[in-house]
């Protein structure tokens, strides 16, 4: 069991984690992101020892993310001397956690302590909000888990287990029961009285593998919004007649579970607008393929010959970032980028 002793810088961005409810309306005003610090302090005093350094780069409601925030983000993380630090705690609305947790978990990878994201499912003063066990098992993971890059710390409705996902695995939360999973179908691990425990899927990167250091992909500052980015999900009667690619830099198909999309009608067909993007010059990325998988469809052979281009074994949220990154990073071609691993967002690698 950890002993509570060490020093956690937390970033506070606001979301339901750090706003106050009044009158049936969430809002963030005043101090209402500390009020997590300060519930922290007075419910668990076990964790005195620990000193906790906090910054408040950003207060938004997740919704309202832009890849400027983005940008505002890195620029703080990035800008810290993590190795004076035990880990990072950043606290962040629950609506696009997915995104932000892939974006930092690309981006930071080098960092020299473990940075987790968590979020809440209620505002900290509501009695049923799980705020501070999400906050709490945070600190757990970070003082007892020892280990380099970016995780999420969310407690599981199903059965209450403080859970830890990959960053960069992390899927959306369902919109009826709140529930965060992850790409893999599994999880990180959980954390139970202190101790992180690690999952014993096969799908998941050994805990040794986190113990060493990344490059970093980017530099001082990034612009995550100078080139934009369309994602696109496949759906049946979708009409990709209506979607103009003019004017971004890549656009992101996610398509059904086969990688698959419509090729047939005028209005509706994935080749019809892959002959547009062509024209435009922008390219068009289709997935999430499967390495494993042998055999392809016929649909996917006249997609080759358009030249769409495949990404593999990742999350709609990974996806995206990852083609964000990709197309504003001046590291390497985008081909290159989309196909590497960058920090486990690939299942098969």
């Amino acid at each position: 069991m950890t002993t509570g002793n060490g020093k956690i810088l937390v970033v506070l961005t606001g979301g339901t984690i750090g706003s106050t409810c009044s009158d049936g309306v969430r809002e963030i005003e005043g101090d209402s992101p500390y009020i997590l610090i300060r519930e922290f302090r007075e419910k668990c005093p076990e964790y005195a020892g620990c000193e906790l350094e906090v910054v408040n780069p950003c207060s938004i409601l997740s919704e309202n993310l832009t890849c400027d925030v983005w940008n505002t983000l890195y620029k703080a993380l990035n800008s810290v001397d993590t190795a004076a630090y035990d880990g990072i705690i950043m606290t962040h609305g629950s609506d696009t956690l997915a995104y932000t947790a892939a974006a930092m978990g690309m981006l930071l990878r080098h960092t020299e302590c473990p940075i987790v994201l968590t979020a809440a499912d209620r505002p900290v003063n509501d009695p049923k909000s799980n705020a501070i066990p999400n906050f709490r098992s945070s600190v757990d993971f970070i003082l007892a888990g020892g280990m380099k890059g970016v995780f999420v710390s969310y407690r599981r409705n199903a059965d209450g287990a403080q859970t830890i996902y990959l960053a960069t695995r992390l899927l959306s939360a369902d919109c009826f029961s709140d529930e965060f999973s992850s790409y893999d179908g599994g999880c990180f691990g959980t954390v139970k009285d202190g101790r992180f425990i690690p999952s014993l899927s096969q799908v998941n990167p050994l805990p040794d593998s986190f113990r060493r250091k990344l490059p970093p992909i980017a530099g001082e500052n990034v612009d995550l919004g100078e080139k934009k980015v369309m994602l696109l999900r496949s759906y049946p009667g979708m009409e990709y007649a209506a979607v103009d690619p003019r004017g971004f830099a890549a656009v992101v198909n996610y398509g059904y579970h086969c990688a698959t999309a419509c090729t047939v009608g005028e209005n509706t067909s994935l080749l019809s607008f892959a002959g547009r993007c062509r024209e435009c010059g922008v390219p068009l990325w289709l997935g999430s393929f499967k390495r494993t998988e042998s055999e392809i469809y016929s649909t996917q052979a006249e997609m080759d010959e358009l030249g769409i281009r495949r990404f593999y074994d990742m999350s709609p949220e990974a996806a995206y970032v990852k083609a964000v990154l990709a197309y504003n990073l001046p590291v390497k071609n985008p081909d290159e980028f989309m196909s590497e691993c960058v920090f486990y967002e690939m299942i098969s690698q």
